[in-house]
Protein backbone atom coordinates (compact mmCIF):
# COMPACT_ATOMS: atom_id res chain seq x y z
CA UNK A 1 0.00 0.00 0.00
CA UNK A 2 1.47 3.40 -0.81
CA UNK A 3 1.77 6.11 1.42
CA UNK A 4 -0.93 8.26 -0.16
CA UNK A 5 -3.02 4.90 -0.81
CA UNK A 6 -2.71 5.21 3.30
CA UNK A 7 -3.64 8.45 3.55
CA UNK A 8 -6.63 8.63 1.57
CA UNK A 9 -8.21 5.51 3.54
CA UNK A 10 -7.10 7.27 7.23
CA UNK A 11 -9.13 10.11 5.66
CA UNK A 12 -12.02 8.12 5.18
CA UNK A 13 -11.79 6.19 7.98
CA UNK A 14 -11.54 9.41 10.87
CA UNK A 15 -14.73 10.31 10.73
CA UNK A 16 -15.88 7.48 11.27
CA UNK A 17 -13.62 6.64 14.00
CA UNK A 18 -14.82 10.11 15.42
CA UNK A 19 -18.62 9.46 15.87
CA UNK A 20 -18.02 6.09 17.19
CA UNK A 21 -15.44 7.57 20.05
CA UNK A 22 -17.87 10.30 20.76
CA UNK A 23 -21.06 7.52 21.46
CA UNK A 24 -18.98 5.11 23.05
CA UNK A 25 -20.79 3.17 26.21
CA UNK A 26 -19.86 4.73 28.91
CA UNK A 27 -19.37 7.93 28.31
CA UNK A 28 -21.19 10.94 28.34
CA UNK A 29 -21.99 12.41 24.40
CA UNK A 30 -19.44 14.68 23.45
CA UNK A 31 -20.49 18.42 22.65
CA UNK A 32 -19.44 18.22 19.20
CA UNK A 33 -21.56 16.24 18.40
CA UNK A 34 -24.77 17.98 20.07
CA UNK A 35 -23.48 21.28 18.12
CA UNK A 36 -23.76 19.59 14.98
CA UNK A 37 -27.35 18.50 15.39
CA UNK A 38 -29.87 21.98 14.55
CA UNK A 39 -30.83 24.05 16.93
CA UNK A 40 -34.01 23.47 19.39
CA UNK A 41 -34.72 27.49 19.27
CA UNK A 42 -33.20 30.51 19.01
CA UNK A 43 -33.63 33.57 21.03
CA UNK A 44 -32.53 37.18 20.75
CA UNK A 45 -31.78 37.81 24.27
CA UNK A 46 -28.63 37.68 26.27
CA UNK A 47 -27.31 34.63 27.16
CA UNK A 48 -26.78 35.52 30.88
CA UNK A 49 -30.11 35.88 30.69
CA UNK A 50 -31.20 32.05 29.24
CA UNK A 51 -28.31 30.83 31.58
CA UNK A 52 -30.75 31.96 34.57
CA UNK A 53 -33.93 31.36 32.98
CA UNK A 54 -32.34 27.56 32.50
CA UNK A 55 -31.07 27.15 36.13
CA UNK A 56 -34.68 28.29 37.51
CA UNK A 57 -36.38 25.59 35.46
CA UNK A 58 -33.91 22.58 36.03
CA UNK A 59 -34.57 23.46 39.81
CA UNK A 60 -38.32 24.20 39.64
CA UNK A 61 -38.79 20.21 37.32
CA UNK A 62 -36.74 18.72 40.64
CA UNK A 63 -32.54 19.10 38.53
CA UNK A 64 -29.91 19.87 40.92
CA UNK A 65 -28.11 22.00 38.29
CA UNK A 66 -24.38 20.90 39.62
CA UNK A 67 -22.05 22.74 36.83
CA UNK A 68 -21.97 25.93 34.68
CA UNK A 69 -19.36 25.31 31.80
CA UNK A 70 -17.46 27.82 29.83
CA UNK A 71 -16.70 26.30 26.75
CA UNK A 72 -15.22 29.54 24.31
CA UNK A 73 -18.38 31.74 24.21
CA UNK A 74 -20.44 28.58 24.51
CA UNK A 75 -22.17 27.48 27.95
CA UNK A 76 -23.25 24.22 29.32
CA UNK A 77 -25.47 23.75 31.88
CA UNK A 78 -25.22 20.43 33.66
CA UNK A 79 -27.96 19.50 35.96
CA UNK A 80 -29.37 15.69 36.82
CA UNK A 81 -31.92 14.19 38.95
CA UNK A 82 -31.24 11.34 41.27
CA UNK A 83 -27.98 9.27 40.26
CA UNK A 84 -29.59 8.13 37.02
CA UNK A 85 -30.48 11.06 34.83
CA UNK A 86 -28.31 13.81 33.51
CA UNK A 87 -29.35 17.07 31.55
CA UNK A 88 -27.29 19.40 29.76
CA UNK A 89 -28.38 22.18 28.38
CA UNK A 90 -26.44 24.25 25.23
CA UNK A 91 -26.18 27.98 25.37
CA UNK A 92 -24.15 29.63 22.09
CA UNK A 93 -23.88 32.83 21.69
CA UNK A 94 -24.26 33.69 17.46
CA UNK A 95 -23.76 37.47 17.18
CA UNK A 96 -27.06 38.90 18.62
CA UNK A 97 -28.86 35.88 19.21
CA UNK A 98 -28.65 32.83 21.46
CA UNK A 99 -28.87 29.31 20.06
CA UNK A 100 -30.19 26.71 22.46
CA UNK A 101 -29.41 22.44 22.50
CA UNK A 102 -30.36 20.07 24.51
CA UNK A 103 -29.48 15.91 25.54
CA UNK A 104 -30.71 14.03 28.32
CA UNK A 105 -28.73 11.05 28.80
CA UNK A 106 -29.24 8.07 31.74
CA UNK A 107 -27.15 5.61 33.58
CA UNK A 108 -27.20 2.03 31.99
CA UNK A 109 -26.47 -0.02 35.06
CA UNK A 110 -26.85 -3.05 32.15
CA UNK A 111 -24.49 -4.98 30.02
CA UNK A 112 -22.46 -1.32 29.06
CA UNK A 113 -22.88 -0.16 32.92
CA UNK A 114 -21.86 3.49 31.17
CA UNK A 115 -24.32 6.52 30.29
CA UNK A 116 -26.63 6.07 27.49
CA UNK A 117 -28.18 9.01 25.50
CA UNK A 118 -31.90 8.99 25.57
CA UNK A 119 -33.01 12.30 23.53
CA UNK A 120 -33.41 15.88 23.46
CA UNK A 121 -34.55 17.45 26.83
CA UNK A 122 -37.77 18.37 24.95
CA UNK A 123 -39.88 19.39 28.19
CA UNK A 124 -37.23 21.02 29.65
CA UNK A 125 -36.28 23.46 26.92
CA UNK A 126 -40.10 23.90 26.29
CA UNK A 127 -40.32 25.09 29.88
CA UNK A 128 -37.29 28.06 29.22
CA UNK A 129 -38.70 28.93 25.72
CA UNK A 130 -42.17 29.67 27.19
CA UNK A 131 -40.37 31.60 30.55
CA UNK A 132 -37.96 33.58 27.92
CA UNK A 133 -41.12 34.48 24.86
CA UNK A 134 -42.99 35.84 28.42
CA UNK A 135 -40.57 38.55 29.27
Amino acid sequence: MKASDLELLMKRLFPLLMVVAACGPGVYTRAEVVYAEPAEHVYVVPADRVIVVTREVLVQRGYVVYRVENRGPNRIVWARRGDDEVVRIFVTPERERVVVRSIREVHDRGKHKGWVRRDRAEDVVTDIDGRLRAH
